[in-house]
């Protein structure tokens, strides 16, 4: 007998999945990436952080000059008839009366000068701008502008353990002891070189006596009986 070939059954395909199946696979694959992440805003940190400086120096000034205050009503200057803010608020702005040298031998010896304190927000590690406004004859004050040579004022000798009480300590001295070396007087301070000082002591006395501050200030009269002390001008 001749062999008789058997063909092999037809294997069975497994039936296509359904649409429900197919969306379902779909949806599994898109639940189990993560999400985009939504965008980052752009923060313009260096503007951030220098407005945080700014705000964080203020606070210290004003903390700082709050403490000078109440010690100056404690301990009064010495140097000064008068010295505070004008309005209490505003604290980066004082004035001083400041009064002449003890010595009767010093030409400046009667005189009181005004002068104006603008404080800066980085004080204390900045110093005051200070000027005189009552017009003074001094070989280190400029006599149209008021402003003062002294280093402590510059910056150049500044540091932060120094108050305005203590600078204008320093202003009274100055008017004891000029530096003829950097005058902004220049004139004034010729005749002192020049060994002229009678010259220079009329001329001095002149100023300090016939210009001598009269009682003005931003705020009105301030009494020549008062303490010294911060406040407003007049008390």
């Amino acid at each position: 007998m001749s062999a008789v070939s058997r063909a092999s059954p037809p294997q069975s395909r497994p039936p296509p999945p359904s649409r429900t199946d197919t969306l379902a696979a779909l949806y599994q694959d898109y639940a189990s990436d993560d999400p985009p992440a939504p965008p980052v805003p752009r923060v313009n940190m260096s503007r951030t952080s220098t407005s945080k400086s700014k705000s964080s120096s203020s606070t210290s000034a004003l903390k700082r000059l709050s403490n000078e205050l109440a010690s100056l009503e404690d301990t009064p200057s010495q140097s000064c008839l008068h010295l505070g803010p004008p309005d209490d608020s505003n604290l980066f702005y004082w004035e001083a009366v400041l009064r002449g040298p003890r010595d009767p031998a010093s030409p400046y010896h009667v005189g009181l000068w005004l002068l104006s304190i603008t404080i800066p927000s980085q004080y204390p590690n900045a110093p005051p701008k200070i000027v005189f406004k009552t017009p003074i004859c001094h070989p280190n004050v400029h006599f149209q502008t008021g402003e003062i040579c002294l280093t402590l004022l510059n910056g150049e000798h500044w540091a932060p353990s120094y108050t305005i009480a203590a600078v204008m300590d320093a202003i009274q001295q100055l008017l004891s002891d000029p530096g003829l070396d950097s005058p902004l007087n220049v004139d004034i301070a010729n005749l002192w070189r020049e060994d002229d000082e009678v010259g220079a002591e009329s001329l001095i006395r002149f100023w300090t006596t016939d210009k001598r501050w009269k009682g003005e200030g931003s705020a009105g009269w301030i009494s020549e009986k008062g303490k010294g002390t911060g406040g407003k001008l007049g008390e």
